[in-house]
């Protein structure tokens, strides 16, 4: 048996001459059917929708200041912990165009004086912003004394006043963004 002979058998049986083409045909049109019946691959996963980039965030006036008090030393634990946070999540903004900081009181008192402390009220809260890393070109502060109440209390006096008249006492965070 020739070299052709040893080619042509398998496992000791002869192959016939023309099963080597036919092979390799059957071969690649088996490869060229799986190259082109791969499936597409799957569509990349949409991406979570964008967090919006602007926020409103009021602030406790009761729960960061005493009543009555405005100045960064007397602001609560939790009023720290809250502006704390609140900075992190002004900080986490791509770009911030402009932060407002609107200070508000409850009707009690002089309307000048209630104008003074609202307006101290957020100072405060821009100053613990600017400590904490907000850009201190990108804030505003104003306080707009009683003139903007969430409440107005009818017929209720003294503590009870005080204690119904709570929510007007607040400063409200403004983000701007793109």
């Amino acid at each position: 048996m020739g070299p052709d002979a040893a080619a042509t058998q398998q496992k000791g049986k002869p192959m016939h001459r023309h099963t080597k083409p036919l092979l390799a045909a059957f071969a690649t049109a088996c490869l060229a059917a799986a190259c082109s019946s791969t499936p597409a691959p799957a569509p990349a996963p949409e991406p979570p929708p964008p967090v919006p980039a602007s926020f409103d965030h009021t602030l406790s006036g009761d729960a960061l200041f005493a009543f009555g008090k405005a100045s960064v030393e007397n602001l609560s634990p939790a009023g720290r912990a809250e502006l704390d946070a609140l900075a992190a999540r002004v900080l986490a903004v791509p770009a911030i165009d402009m932060v407002h900081v609107i200070g508000h009181s409850d009707r009690i008192g002089k309307d000048s004086a209630n104008v003074e402390l609202s307006r101290k009220r957020a100072a405060a809260v821009r100053d613990h912003l600017v400590a904490a890393g907000v850009p201190a070109e990108k804030i505003t502060a104003v306080g707009r004394g009683s003139v903007e109440p969430v409440t107005t209390c009818e017929g209720e006096r003294g503590q009870a006043l005080i204690d119904c008249l709570a929510p007007n006492r607040r400063v409200e965070v403004k983000v701007v963004a793109p």
